[in-house]
């Protein structure tokens, strides 16, 4: 249903449809000018030629497409590409939960969803994943041509774009005419952060041999410091959880959706006659209804993202003669990222209720609960005994994480016409590669107590630490004294990853074409091999022979000072580094002590502890209420390099990651992770064109068929796991005998490791039709298209994440305990008080079965499967204006690859419980509806005859709904990424010499996830029967939701003559954030709605640009 708010955008685009008209009118048949008048021309400029580009390109497009053309050469819209396709009507804008910048969803479609392709070239991820890229940061947009955004489909494109194909032209030898060198100087910063930046570009092109050999060189560096304030209020996705009754209300805090026995229950008092000895602990369950609800873990972050990207581009295009073209041409692109996190934590609140009713466990003191049961304060007193916190700090880490990435694309091709014969030849190798290094280190002030409260302005949360103690003093972070002369210690992480993607394109198109051949023009068939190459590598040590472990290849180390005069003799200082004793996980043994002076550890505190960098905190948002301001943080560069004097950090580098030490004292290659996918493909199609009714009736038809092989390399290591009987003496206490108790425990034996090699098949036959019917020809057309799409699943989908290991059990073991729980219920105690071991026993039986842990990859995946079509009404009034309105619909038929665990699973003969993935259902359908209208304003009188502008509206809706439920709304969720209403707004002027450009878009709030983690207590498959051994106490969790998208961009350029241009920019000039939050529909925090129900806020700020272009 097309709501008001959908209403008042329509009338938006009927506004400016209007207007387009009138343009064309104005513009087709201008009266002739009277005696005395002067008639002035209008000069077609960057902005408006690259516009006429843009509607002509829609116009003889083969199917529905979106086009952006640069006004220049290297002078594309946008300095992102990403940025610029968002200007596309049923493209939005996305940022990430981390807070990057950048990425998109077309139609709703997720970037698994969306293929993009550069000269016809598959995108690289640098992920594990191997397949989803949309944030194009990779890549810098003054290579760019033209970009089209391809939501139809024509049986000669590559398969896989469900919400859109992005495809971006770069330019070659042979598009310019003359010789052009040129310049492209600029600065840039963030509102949130005080420094520039720069950025510089160089275009360089010229013909030989009279016009026969075009060499275009393209070079441009890039650095970009993005600033992003993120106040989190949850631990990841666990948003709000119960933890203790606080404000002793009757009524429910919630009402339990897995355990249909509590959930019945209407007092409190009522729990206790519910059973504790059953898979699911309804007792518990009962009285967690109750429980008040807590953030899970409010912390603060500042990211500085220094973001330096080199791109190149050299091509060759040579004109062997009149039939024969050939080109060679390489593009890499090279991205030298670092994310310096500072992040700010202090403890997560903790709390339950026993089998007794009784609130234990707990941390948090002086508790304020608001009406609907959300906490909106509490303490936290340092001390011994609960509900006290034995080790109370003010915890402020520096991440640094240093990422390497590099994509690499080189191509040649030949361009063959012959008559009617036109062949198109390309051989295309793209590779990319990601390494990534993750440095942490972490300091701590010492707090005798600490309060937590809500901001009421905007659901976020603060720390109020006590006037005892100097917060921004660098002494409060010197490390206190321990025992036996040592002082606490501080953590010091090293984390490598590296991931490799390769691509080999082979691709043959011939086209024949026909003069008088009826109704047909064309007819194009082709063939096309890919080959896909995944590989991972990362620092997990586990066995890999009986008795041999490889260690891990990160270090988690640990840097303490120790004082000589108050060691013991026995335990006496060994300053330096030393290795942690691994204990009983040998692959920690790489694992450091690094031990110094107190004098040498103070002074490192001294000179690495420093205020916040930048602006205020959340510095010019609105709501920030009284939000903490700043807080000090190390240096990580100052900090590492003051401790490496005294101490051998030679262990944090990437080596290990590679080759690595064993516990045999051999050095071993580590295994990976890789896929191999090869996808063979032909097509064939034609084009037609006649007349019907005196209408010109054009459109093509065609098939393509694909195969893909999946050779997956899986990494499994095999355990025997026995149920040894166990005898235990309890000695008398007081009155109480000495009692036995008889119990099991589990060893586990290695067996092998082994690196799968699963081949898959599949086959694919993807019909397109595309229609176009011109009533008024060369004007109004009312084009159709339908086709099936298939876009693969990721690489990791089909491989998996990590080493799985898998365990297998003798069935008379299962036998034996099943018999002795029977007889000796409560035996197994698992050490949590606020479970009941009856329940404890359940889960034990349900490890003791053949089990994998760990997510297996399933290479038999066929991914996600749907119908695209479209119906549009387009109008071009004339060569400046276009109008059109789209319907499309996406019929799902197989979902996206959903998370399932799975019994019998065959392995090695054997058959397992694992953690798999499988095809998702089908059933869901999106529709929505495209308004789209862009003109020049010749018609006007004056300066402003030089302006012009566009608008698009998309609303978007689902007949069904995703997969994931809200069990305690009992309600479906929408699905993910689909905002209902998105538009742009844009306008621009250009006289030849100022030209200026404003670009507004809306983005509608939009569904994310519900993702459950181990604090909300939800068991691992919905549909829990009371059998279930996941777990026997469940909590809640609520459905993830994000804001849209409020992004106001203005630029504007002058020309001083033909060869220097000067100009200034800003982006998000409304100081937009990005929000996750529960809706009220689904979860109230406050009766009056005043205060959202917030998971985090990322801000990223303004920024600002101003630069110089020269042209030669």
């Amino acid at each position: 249903m097309i709501t008001r708010t959908s209403l008042k955008y329509l009338a938006g685009a009927s506004l400016l449809a209007i207007s387009v008209a009138t343009a064309g009118q104005a513009q087709t048949t201008a009266p002739v000018a009277a005696k005395g008048d002067e008639v002035t021309d209008v000069v077609v400029v960057g902005a408006r030629r690259s516009e006429q580009s843009a509607i002509q390109r829609k116009k003889r497009s083969a199917t529905n497409q979106d086009s952006i053309v640069a006004d220049d050469v290297g002078q594309f819209p946008d300095k992102n590409i990403g940025d610029a396709i968002a200007r596309i009507a049923g493209v939005a804008m996305d940022v990430s939960d981390s807070g990057e910048p950048g990425g998109f969803a077309i139609r709703g479609q997720s970037p698994d969803l969306i293929r993009i392709e550069v000269d016809g070239m598959s995108m690289m991820s640098t992920g594990q994943d191997g397949r989803s890229v949309t944030a194009l940061s990779d890549m810098s947009s003054d290579l760019i041509k033209s970009v089209d955004v391809v939501k139809g489909a024509t049986a000669d494109m590559t398969p896989g774009g469900v919400g859109g194909t992005v495809r971006i032209e770069q330019r070659t030898g042979l598009d310019f005419a003359k010789p052009l060198y040129k310049f492209n100087l600029q600065y840039q910063k963030s509102s949130l952060d005080g420094g520039w930046s720069p950025r510089a570009n160089i275009i360089a092109t010229r013909k030989f041999f009279d016009g026969r050999l075009g060499v275009l060189f393209n070079f441009t560096y890039d650095q970009v410091v993005n600033v992003s304030d993120i106040a989190r209020v949850s631990n990841s996705s666990t948003g709000y959880v119960p933890l203790g009754d606080y404000d002793n209300s009757a009524e429910k805090s919630f009402t339990q959706a897995f355990d249909p026995l509590a959930a019945a229950v209407t007092t409190k008092a009522g729990c206790t006659a519910l059973s504790t000895v059953q898979g699911i602990n309804s007792r518990l369950n009962c009285y967690a209804q109750w429980e008040d609800f807590f953030p899970s873990l409010p912390r603060f972050s500042r990211e500085y993202r220094d973001d330096r990207i080199t791109s190149l581009q050299i091509r060759a295009d040579y004109r062997v003669n009149e039939n024969l073209t050939v080109f060679l041409s390489y593009n890499p692109n090279l991205r030298d990222f670092k994310n310096t996190a500072y992040n700010l934590q202090i403890a997560a609140p903790a709390g339950t209720t026993n089998n007794n009713g009784v609130l234990g466990a707990n941390n948090v003191q002086n508790v304020k609960v608001n009406e609907n049961h959300f906490v909106t304060q509490y303490d936290m007193v340092r001390g011994t005994t609960a509900p006290n916190v034995a080790s109370l700090v003010w915890d402020s880490q520096v991440r640094n994480l240093h990422r390497i990435t590099e994509q690499h694309y080189v191509q040649a091709g030949a361009d063959f016409k012959w008559n009617n014969w036109i062949a198109k030849g390309r051989i295309q190798y793209s590779a990319s590669t990601n390494d990534r290094q993750d440095d942490t280190v972490k300091i701590f002030a010492q707090l005798p107590s600490v309060t937590f409260k809500m901001v009421p302005e905007s659901g976020l949360w603060t720390y109020q630490a006590p006037s005892s103690v100097d917060i921004f003093n660098p002494t409060s972070y010197y490390p206190i004294a321990a025992a036996n002369g040592l002082s606490a210690t501080t953590a010091m992480e090293y984390t490598p990853f590296y991931d490799e993607n390769s691509e080999w394109n082979y691709q043959l198109d011939v086209t024949r074409t026909f003069e008088d051949f009826g109704p047909l023009k064309t007819i194009k068939f082709g063939v096309q091999k890919r080959d896909k190459h995944n590989q991972t590598w990362r620092y997990d040590g586990f066995q890999i022979a009986p008795g041999v472990t490889l260690f891990h290849a990160r270090a988690l180390d640990v840097v303490r000072w120790c004082d000589p005069a108050t060691a013991p003799s026995t335990a006496p200082c060994v300053f330096g580094t030393t290795q942690i004793p691994p204990g009983t996980s040998p692959a920690n043994s790489l694992y450091m002590n690094h031990t110094i002076t107190r004098a040498q550890y103070n002074g490192i505190i001294d000179a690495a502890v420093v205020p916040l960098p930048g602006a205020r905190y959340f510095n010019g948002i609105a709501d920030r209420g009284d939000l903490l301001n700043s807080w000090m943080v190390p240096n990580f560069d100052t900090f590492y390099s003051m401790l490496s004097q005294y101490a051998n950090l030679s262990g944090h580098n990437p080596d290990c990651l590679y080759r690595c030490l064993a516990s045999d004292g051999k050095v071993y290659e580590r295994p990976t992770y890789s896929t191999e996918e090869g996808t063979l493909s032909a097509y064939i199609m034609s084009d037609f064109e006649t007349k019907l009714f005196g209408m010109e009736v054009l459109g093509n038809i065609g098939v393509r068929y694909q195969k893909i092989e999946v050779q997956a390399q899986p990494s499994i290591i095999f355990y025997e796991r026995d149920a040894i009987p166990t005898t235990t003496i309890i000695p008398a206490v007081g009155t109480t005998p000495a009692r036995t108790v008889k119990s099991y425990a589990f060893t586990d034996t290695f067996v092998s490791r082994r690196v799968g090699d699963v081949n898959r098949t599949s086959e694919d036959i993807l019909p397109s039709l595309n229609l176009a019917v011109w009533p008024i020809e060369d004007q109004v057309a009312v084009r159709y298209s339908i086709a099936k799409q298939r876009a693969r699943p990721s690489l990791t989908q089909l491989t998996g994440t990590s080493a799985a290991s898998c365990y297998k059990v003798d069935p008379a073991d299962r036998e034996a305990l099943e018999a002795f729980f029977a007889q000796n219920p409560g035996a197994f105690d698992d050490g949590d008080p606020t479970t009941d071991d009856s329940s404890s026993d359940e889960n034990f039986l349900g490890s003791y079965i053949n089990r994998c842990t760990g997510r297996i990859g399933n290479p038999e995946l066929k991914g996600y499967d749907a119908v695209v079509s479209n119906l549009s009404l387009e109008w071009y009034p004339n060569k400046d204006s276009q109008f059109s309105i789209t319907a499309y619909s996406i019929d799902v038929k197989t979902g996206r690859p959903e998370e399932v665990t799975l019994s019998g699973y065959e392995l090695e003969s054997n058959q397992y419980t694992v953690a798999t993935y499988e095809d998702g259902d089908g059933g869901l359908k999106f529709t929505g509806v495209e308004l789209a209208a862009r003109t020049a304003f010749t018609f006007l009188p004056g300066p402003l005859r030089y302006t012009g502008g566009g608008f698009n509206y998309t609303f978007a809706k689902s007949s069904g709904s995703s997969s994931d439920y809200d069990y305690f709304s009992q309600q479906y969720l929408p699905p993910k990424s689909l905002s209902e209403n998105v538009y742009n707004v844009n306008l621009w002027y250009d006289d030849g010499k100022l030209n200026a450009r404003v670009a507004y878009q809306w983005r509608d709030d939009y569904y994310s996830q519900t993702s459950a983690l181990g604090g909300n207590r939800i068991p691992t498959g919905y549909g829990i029967d009371g059998t279930t051994s996941t777990t026997a106490y469940f909590k809640t969790v609520h459905p993830v939701f994000k804001t849209g998208a409020q992004l106001l961009d203005a630029r504007a350029s002058y020309k001083v003559n033909r060869y220097v241009q000067f100009f200034v920019e800003g982006k998000n000039l409304l100081n937009d954030s990005v929000t996750r939050y529960a809706p009220e529909e689904y979860i109230k925090l406050t009766d009056d709605g005043s205060t959202p129900y917030v998971y985090d806020q990322v801000y990223n700020g303004r920024r600002y640009y101003m630069g110089i272009i020269t042209t030669f």
